[in-house]
């Protein structure tokens, strides 16, 4: 079996497109097909922008694309709406269905892409003020003893 290059795959499809009367065996729905495993290919891989999916369902055209969007399943999806918008909260993409009603605002530009809120990058940031530590080092005789581990129950496992 003869391995293709990477321009040859590309190559063989063309061919096969320009001799597509010669070839009648293969019909439209197979061509639909491929383009399909192609489109879905490219959801799926990283790096994807919101540009880029805008121009592959020009590309392609509606149908094939809503076609192959539902056919993700819902993990594929979610990881596309978050690809789409770092900061979507994950309730809103929790199913394959909402993942991909999510995708399709953005596409639309009906939703735009949410920034992260001053309150959740404050979460996010560690505290630059140390807590007040009053409590002594566990090696001194003052440090507070743990009564769990005291107990007889914990030593015996039961």
């Amino acid at each position: 079996m003869s391995t293709l290059t990477a321009t040859g795959g590309a190559g063989v499809l063309a061919a096969l497109l320009d001799n597509r009367d010669r070839f009648a065996k293969l019909g439209d729905k197979d061509f639909t097909a491929a383009a399909g495993l192609l489109v879905r290919k490219l959801m799926i891989s990283a790096g994807q922008t919101t540009e880029d999916m805008v121009l592959l369902r020009e590309t392609v055209g509606n149908d094939l694309f809503e076609t192959e969007l539902k056919r993700l399943t819902a993990h594929q999806a979610r990881l596309l709406a978050r690809r789409l918008d770092k900061h979507v909260d994950d309730f809103e993409v929790s199913t394959a269905g909402a993942a991909a009603a999510h995708i399709r605002q953005l596409l639309n530009g009906t939703l735009a892409p949410t920034e992260a809120t001053d309150a959740t990058a404050q979460e996010a940031a560690p505290d630059e003020t140390p807590p007040a530590d009053d409590t002594p080092p566990t090696g001194s005789d003052d440090a507070p003893k743990n009564a769990y581990f005291g107990r007889k129950s914990f030593r015996a496992g039961n």
